[in-house]
């Protein structure tokens, strides 16, 4: 082994040490050069502080072992305290207010949070391109110094609703000039000695000058906050002020207020501004690479003002701010202190209290990590992230002390070069060479450019919807070379989205004069035709195929070789990305095992994610794929034929009606039993339990679903029928040309049934909806507002984030004159809801329960109250009522293990509890019989004891020995606010034990939240308890998901 005092140094000059050889004006190209003479890791002495400067990415891979190492504050950051004092930036990690701190604002940065910002990071860009095009074509722009107006003015209003306004100023800010004096002193007093520090009483009372101007203007800025008052603004501030601490209950201090902001205003633009500074330096000076930046831009910014989401499609410019910060990483380094006695590179021997210097620069140029062109820019090397070298690539810092806005800084750096290349051309008029400047941060110094406007036009238009025809023109004849053509659409669908979808894509087909047939997967297994072309449209549920698919993924991956050869086909996968280990598993499976097995791939596999804009993403695809299919099998596509879409042809008549879906999924009648209200009479909150009598042949299991066709509430069908002027008692005959399936067709029908049990009221609307309300609109400023909702920011904040219904824009614009039958066409189909199971047949094998979460709440759009249309259904239905109900068993393994000594743990707050009450009622019949248990734990969670439902029968259980309760309550008066997975941390190792000896882990309830905060949970104990790195921790979890150890139940909320 090789101690500390063994590692290489450079000569020390007495008590100087290593002091005379480290510039004061540019200390990191310094140790950068005593790097490249002294190696990976050498040893700095200065006086008073000693540390281990290493820049080998293996040995930065050991030090980055959040187990054994913990962020150490250095001089130059222990200077920064005397304005920064306990900011999450110079905190220490064992400092109580950087966890709270962290807890507390760790949400402002979220995916949605982006979204949110988004628009003001573009009012700020938006000024920084106006001054750059008011500029005389000779005049110079000082790029740090405009990019520094830019970020300081983007986090002050992003993050506390506040204008610097430094576009509108002759010179910065008096904040920003104290902000850099105050920096710049913090660094260069560590690098003078004791004796001299105290001899410069001018700089030190600048430096406290400057430290009270600071104070002085974000003080300000929080009383102004205070007195607007209580206005729900969830900026940064706002969080701070209101928000207080999952794990203490406590909010932030207002001295503490103080730090965070100009922790914020500090980080939040002095690493962003050098970041744009640097990758303007390295595009000026690639050519090549700015001319492939000008063509990605191009292509996707051909609006004015670029949206949320032509930001992310931006990749190029991704890689290029990623290669910039890997040459250049604005915060070149990072200080740690070895928490324990450990060795790193397996021979150098670490103490406890080391101090570790990783020195980015050389790190990110290491070229056993990244190869001999290494100091190359490159940001190709970037496409595939998987090539990144582990832990040789660190610009935000490493582990829980990574910066916490870094989705900020790269969304805001994309959006603004976007923009400056949507607009200019870049000129090195002077032919710069770079000058690094450092204050705590680096960025390139005295650096400028000149711009010129470029010669292009940016599209303007605003999406209009088709004009309304006056006459139904007859569907074009097919033509002789599509009909022809055969497409056979096959589907895997357990709840009914890609059922839809697939028949949607054959309808079009049709109107397209294509000889189309839709069918389920395993319809096909085994004989996938080789004439025409196959769409596969499928979704998977916690990795698993859907039931109506498992028999052709099993025929797939076991079918020989080349055996699909001539097979044309295509795939589309739906998914939630909320779920990553498992998102498009299935999906992508079929797709690939396809192309090996020899059939020829049409078009990329399609995706999908039902937590984002899911329509839009769909609605790309199909474009593509008709387009595709016109070029590959020399078809004519007319895009016309689609205005048309669907017809129903509607008579009033008189005669009896039925329910396709219930015929579809095999449903049978069942009796109502018991329907009764768990909640207390003071709760403010409604749920029932429910007992159905079976049909007769029927029978389940512990873990299955309950399947329920609901009906729409009357209410809600009186609205439809007074928004076109209806009678309910009118009998109906449909008939269809196309989509349909989910009507009642060519038989009389209730106009109340169908309105009832066929059709959804509430889906938010789509924009094929939006488009036909706007053709049947005459008025000229409704049909303009109608079409203004079609374009993207729009539709996504006034229609998508507040679930408007397309009955409710017929309400809100009376002066659409759109046509019932149409009406009735564009209406997705209803669909079944699932429930879990809350009884053992151990106890009763003609009856089971469910448990159900009545849902009553406001509305999202603000009109009115919102109904969950199945919920709501069945805690009206009364004993002695009937309900149409079918059963489906457990796909994801959720059931009881063979072996009753399984251990088990099972995690369910709320109704997440119905599977779990089946599990105990078993257990408990299985221990009258004699059969021994294994350990069983219950983490249920509520907010208080008025929630806190079967309460009684839980406790019996508990009293004799069938589980071990453990309770979560999150609003009970008295004690501290708790959910599940804060009650299950302390007994995470016995957690992991179980998991690992063969036990199972079962979580049911909510997935936008309390799963994924159980899974975190439990990585991050498991990464702590092991001593490992965060994906190590990902991958047992999802090993044993993929055993079957760790199952799961969860449905994600995406809307009402």
């Amino acid at each position: 082994m090789i101690s500390v005092e063994d590692v290489p140094k450079p000569k020390t000059f007495g008590p100087l040490g290593h002091l005379p050889l480290i510039d004061k004006e540019q200390p990191t190209l310094s140790l950068c050069k005593l790097a490249e003479e002294y190696g990976p890791i050498y040893r700095l002495e200065i006086p008073g502080y000693t540390s281990l400067v290493i820049s080998g990415h293996d040995l930065v891979a050991d030090v980055c072992d959040v187990s054994r190492f913990d962020k150490q504050i250095y001089s130059e950051l222990e200077n920064v305290r005397a304005f920064g004092g306990d900011g999450l930036f110079t905190s220490r990690t064992t400092e109580p207010n950087w966890q709270k701190a962290h807890n507390i604002l760790l949400p402002t940065f979220s995916k949605q949070a982006m979204k949110d910002y988004h628009s003001m990071m573009t009012d700020i860009a938006t000024q920084l391109i106006q001054k750059w095009e008011r500029l005389n074509p000779m005049e110079e722009i000082e790029v740090p110094e405009d990019m520094t107006r830019l970020t300081l003015d983007t986090i002050g209003l992003c993050g506390f609703n506040y204008r610097f306004n430094s576009f509108y100023r002759e010179t910065h800010s008096p904040f920003i000039m104290s902000m850099v004096r105050a920096l710049n002193e913090a660094m260069l007093k560590s690098s003078r000695l004791k004796i001299q520090n105290l001899m410069m009483v001018g700089t030190r009372r600048q430096f406290n000058e400057d430290i009270e101007i600071m104070f002085t203007l974000v003080d300000k800025i929080i009383e102004e906050r205070k007195a607007r008052g209580a206005q729900e603004e969830i900026d940064l501030l706002g969080r701070m002020l209101n928000v207080k601490d999952p794990d203490t209950g406590e909010t932030l201090s207002d001295e503490n207020i103080r730090y965070q902001i100009i922790t914020f205003l500090i980080a939040g633009h002095e690493t962003t501004s050098g970041l744009l500074s640097f990758a303007l330096y390295f595009l000026i000076k690639h050519p090549e690479v700015l001319e492939k930046a000008y063509v990605e831009v191009d292509q996707i910014l051909t609006e004015e003002t670029p949206t949320y989401e032509q930001i992310g499609q931006l990749k190029y410019i991704r890689l290029i701010l990623n290669e910039s910060l890997r040459l250049w990483p604005t915060a070149p380094g990072f200080e740690l202190y070895a928490k324990e006695d450990t060795v790193i590179g397996d021979k150098y021997l670490i103490k406890k209290g080391d101090n570790i210097s990783v020195l980015l620069p050389q790190l990110h140029r290491d070229k056993n990590a990244w190869g001999e062109n290494a100091e190359q820019f490159y940001p190709e090397r970037f496409e595939d992230t998987q090539n990144v070298p582990t832990h040789a690539f660190k610009p935000f810092g490493n582990g829980q002390r990574a910066c916490i806005g870094m989705q900020f800084a790269l969304h805001e750096a994309t959006l603004v070069l976007g923009m400056i290349l949507q607009r200019f051309e870049l000129i090195d008029y002077d032919n710069y060479q770079l000058k690094i400047q450092q204050t705590l941060t680096i960025k390139p110094g005295d650096f400028k450019i000149r711009v010129k406007q470029r010669n292009r036009v940016i599209n303007q238009k605003t999406t209009v919807a088709p004009q309304r025809q006056e006459k139904m023109h007859p569907l074009p004849k097919p033509n002789v070379e599509n009909a022809k053509m055969s497409l056979l659409v096959l589907y895997g669908s357990d709840l009914g989205t890609t059922e839809r979808i697939a028949k949607q894509l054959a309808d079009e087909a049709v109107l397209y004069g294509i000889r189309s047939k839709v069918a389920t997967l395993d319809e096909y297994a085994g004989k996938l035709p080789k004439e025409g072309a196959v769409l596969i449209v499928c979704s998977s549920y916690n990795g698993h195929p859907p039931r109506n698919a498992r028999k052709f993924l099993s025929w797939l991956e076991n079918s020989n070789a080349n055996s699909l050869q001539g097979v044309n086909y295509a795939v589309f996968g739906c998914g939630d990305r909320n779920w990553h280990y498992t998102y498009q598993k299935v999906p992508r499976t079929i797709d690939e095992q396809l192309a090996i097995k020899g059939a020829t791939r049409i078009l990329l596999h399609g995706e999908a994610d039902v937590s984002a804009d899911f329509e839009k993403q769909l609605e790309n695809w199909r474009e593509q794929l008709w387009q595709t299919m016109e070029e590959t099998f020399d078809l004519t596509i007319d895009d016309d034929v689609l205005q048309e879409q669907t017809k129903l042809s509607i008579q009033v008549v008189k005669g009896l009606a039925t329910v396709p879906l219930a015929l579809k999924h095999g449903a049978r009648y069942a009796s109502i039993i018991k329907n009764e209200e768990l909640q207390s009479a003071n709760s403010e909150r409604s749920t029932r339990h429910i007992e159905i009598a079976l049909p007769k042949g029927l029978s389940y299991q512990e873990g299955d679903h309950l399947g329920v066709i609901p009906k729409n509430s009357s209410k809600l069908i009186h609205r439809v029928l007074r928004r076109f002027k209806l009678n309910a008692n009118d009998q109906l005959l449909i008939s269809s040309n196309g989509n349909g399936s989910h009507l009642p067709t060519d038989y009389p029908v209730s106009l109340y049934e169908v309105l009832a049990t066929s059709v959804e009221l509430q889906e938010t609307a789509s924009r094929i909806q939006i488009r036909e309300l706007a053709a049947y609109t005459e008025c000229p400023p409704h049909k303009r507002e109608l079409e203004q909702l079609l374009q993207e920011d729009i539709y996504r904040e006034q229609v998508l984030k507040k679930r408007l219904s397309m009955l409710e824009l017929l309400e809100i614009y009376e002066a659409s004159e759109l046509p019932f039958e149409k009406f009735i066409a564009l209406l997705p189909a209803l669909k079944a809801r699932y429930y879990s199971i809350s009884s053992s047949p151990m106890v009763n094998p003609e009856r089971l329960s469910i448990t159900v979460g009545v849902l009553q709440e406001p509305a999202w759009c603000g009109r009115g109250d919102y109904y969950g249309v199945a919920s709501n259904y069945l805690a009206q239905c009364q004993p002695g009522e009937s309900l149409v109900m079918f059963l489906r068993s457990a796909d994801s393994g959720f059931q009881l293990p063979e072996d009753a000594a399984t251990s088990i743990i099972m995690v369910g707050p709320g109704t997440g509890i119905a599977p779990f009450r089946g599990f105990l009622q078993a257990r408990a019949a299985m221990k009258q019989r004699g059969i021994a248990l294994g350990q069983a734990h219950l983490f249920f969670g509520c907010r208080n004891d008025a929630d806190f439902i079967y309460r009684e029968e839980l406790e019996q259980f508990e009293k004799d020995g069938i589980v071990t309760l453990h309770t979560a309550f999150s609003r009970k008066d008295g004690i501290q606010k708790a959910y599940v997975q804060q009650v299950m941390e302390p007994y995470s190792s016995n957690i992991i034990e179980m998991l690992n000896n063969n036990g199972r882990l079962y979580v049911c309830g909510d997935g936008n939240h309390m799963a994924p905060a159980v899974e975190a949970m439990l990585q991050h104990a498991y990464q702590f308890e092991k001593g490992v790195e965060e994906i190590e921790a990902k991958n047992w979890l999802e090993q044993h998901q993929y055993r079957g150890n760790y199952v799961k139940d969860v449905w994600v909320q995406n809307g009402q």
